[in-house]
């Protein structure tokens, strides 16, 4: 999260993607590094139990929200 908000700073289009048990700490460190609000990719907790098929699908399902986060347009609902 504080990577994807560093880069932003210094102009450079980036995306964080987080599990939904993490939304309410990004929020949190968004707030505290001065950007509230950042808009972030979230996508199903747990992750690191998957295998590859399972990450590709989960990948499928926010490629478009991710785009729209680089792209600096208004990117679909938060779970998009």
């Amino acid at each position: 999260m504080l990577d994807a908000i560093s880069f932003e700073k210094r102009g450079i289009p980036a995306a964080a993607i987080i599990t939904e048990p993490f939304v309410p700490t990004a929020e949190a460190m968004a707030r505290l590094a001065g950007m509230p609000g950042y808009p972030v990719a979230v996508i199903p907790h747990p992750v690191g139990s998957l295998g590859p098929s399972e990450i590709a699908a989960r990948a499928d399902q926010i490629a478009s929200r991710i785009e729209h986060l680089l792209l600096g347009v208004s990117p679909p609902a938060l779970n998009g």
